[in-house]
């Protein structure tokens, strides 16, 4: 079987959003044995979505569409569908009972142009969406199955692993079940991680690899089939267990995990509070700790100390040390953390100093130049970086290395990186 995604949206062609919706749908598609060939992205025009249609018609077997499915003027997946595939549009009683709940639930009365959501092509499986307003479909016409979905993302995620990937599963039982893992990594380059895992990956024959560069970390996928879940299972824990062994603690999670989340799982584990000070990265770091549910059992809170004067005042950096060594120092670093870790009523301060620029450079002190410590009441220990990318790539990378450094500590396994 041949799949294909189409991504709908005048914003995706524009550079407003990220599809991302695509890159999920291509993953779940893998695991479920079914071959990918084409991703395309088409703008609200009603005349080139047609055309994308009548190509994938052409082309594929199995078409799934994201987007176009609101109660706007340029949602128009469903009315395009229908004229491609000369069906009329009718109206689904099941459509416009969801969206009478959906409305009552939060107390607003249906406008007219939501009723057009209620309209699908004749013969569809409707998909009722209980997580917004626009129902998704499954429509087979002439041995072709194409499938719509909302562009909203988590809708979108929830109603696929819900109701497309049972069906496509249920209808088409792959003969070999393929998985992959991801390996996400830190404080080495993609080159370094080749040369440490390349001799490794060479060998083997029932896998296949590929290494991937982020802008917050490198990422080596792993991916393997079997008959059986258990077997194909049993593969991929084998080929992960080998390359734990060879990068070690480089490896900060996999999948999905991000390193906010590890490092909370092992503070919440350890039964730990921190508190963080930051100056150049302005809350950023606080934001991604409490992006977390339940961050609250080991997030004491934090202070943005941008100017010197509150550094001083909530941070009790002297005045003479700031004069004397700069703002953007190890010595000053090192009192933030501190600070910060007797302030809040913490076990653990975190604090990050530098110049994310454009401005604020000196001769010896660049742009992407940030100290940050990380003080346990026990000992307070620094690291200097220079950071590269613009502004806000730069505050990115100076949250995840101070991460980084926390999680390092946290595991009792020292420091990847040079430090003072």
């Amino acid at each position: 079987m041949k799949a294909e995604i189409i991504s709908i949206g005048s914003e995706i062609l524009r550079g407003q959003i990220t599809d991302t919706n695509a890159n999920f749908i291509a993953k779940k598609l893998v695991e479920s044995g079914i071959d990918l060939e084409h991703i395309s992205a088409v703008s609200d025009y009603p005349e080139s979505l047609l055309s994308t249609l009548k190509l994938a018609l052409q082309r594929s077997d199995l078409i799934i569409t994201t987007g176009g499915l609101g109660p706007t003027e340029d949602d128009i997946t469903y009315q395009v569908i229908a004229k491609a595939l000369h069906l009329k549009l009718i109206k689904y009683p099941e459509a416009e009972e969801n969206l009478k709940i959906f409305f009552k639930k939060i107390n607003r009365t249906i406008s007219p142009s939501n009723l057009k959501q209620i309209y699908l092509p004749e013969g569809a499986k409707i998909i009722i969406n209980q997580y917004g307003t626009a129902p998704a479909m499954i429509l087979v016409k002439d041995n072709k199955i194409i499938c719509s979905f909302p562009g909203v993302p988590y809708e979108m995620k929830n109603l696929i692993e819900e109701n497309l990937i049972p069906y496509l599963k249920e209808k088409f039982p792959p003969s070999m079940i393929k998985k992959s893992k991801i390996l996400k990594i830190t404080g080495l380059g993609e080159a370094a991680v080749n040369e440490l895992i390349r001799g490794y990956i060479n060998k083997q024959t029932d896998y296949s690899f590929g290494i991937y560069a982020h802008p917050e970390d490198i990422q080596v996928q792993v991916t393997t089939q079997a008959p059986t879940e258990k077997e194909v299972e049993k593969l991929l824990q084998s080929s992960v267990n080998q390359l734990t062994k060879i990068l070690g603690n480089y490896i900060y999670g996999s999948d999905e995990e991000t390193i906010e989340e590890v490092v909370g799982n092992l503070l919440k584990t350890k039964k730990l509070k921190l508190a963080v000070a930051e100056s150049c990265t302005g809350g950023m770091l606080g934001e991604m700790l409490t992006r977390i549910p339940g961050s609250s059992e080991y997030f004491q809170g934090g202070v943005i100390s941008y100017q010197a004067k509150i550094k001083e005042d909530l941070l009790k950096v002297p005045l003479e040390v700031i004069t004397k060594h700069g703002e953007v120092s190890q010595q000053v670093a090192r009192l933030m953390a501190e600070g910060v870790r007797i302030n809040c009523h913490s076990n653990i301060g975190i604090s990050i100093t530098g110049i994310a620029g454009p401005g604020g450079a000196t001769e010896k002190k660049k742009v992407g130049l940030v100290y940050m410590a990380l003080a346990d009441g026990k000992k307070t220990i620094i690291q200097k970086h220079q950071l590269f990318g613009n502004r806000q790539l730069i505050r990115i990378r100076a949250c995840r290395r101070v991460l980084n450094m926390l999680r390092l500590h946290l595991l009792g396994s020292g420091f990847t990186s040079s430090y003072l």
